[in-house]
């Protein structure tokens, strides 16, 4: 959370779909995570955060990335193709004009069609 914090201190706003608050939430719900469920929450309702609904258009531009992408897998591995809330991630942050895509998923480094930051 403090990387997203610096970039919010610097004026940037974000865009999530309830897919990727879903995900989000997974690790935090476990015992003695309590401060950090309490710091997603806060973020997910901070002013430059804006949630977004999945659309059509985002679902045919998932499989657009499904049929028409695919990552480098370890060698001797064939390059693989994205899974469906990966590609689905990916369409939401295209379809809604954003500029950076951030991820904590080295495999979607080297995804093209938009600018992938991986969170450190």
């Amino acid at each position: 959370m403090n990387h997203l914090a610096a970039l919010e201190q610097t004026g940037h706003r974000f865009v999530i779909s309830d897919l990727t608050r879903t995900e989000c939430l997974v690790p935090v719900f476990g015992p003695g995570n309590g401060q950090r469920l309490s710091d997603f929450f806060r973020f997910f309702h901070g002013a430059n955060l804006r949630t977004i609904s999945l659309t059509a258009a985002m679902h045919i531009r998932a499989g657009a990335i499904r049929g028409g992408h695919t990552y480098p897998a370890i060698p001797p591995a064939q390059p693989r193709r994205y899974g469906l809330a990966d590609a689905l991630h990916l369409a939401a942050a295209i379809e809604s004009g954003c500029d950076v895509f951030l991820t904590n998923d080295n495999q979607l480094a080297n995804f093209q069609d938009i600018t992938v930051e991986e969170l450190p």
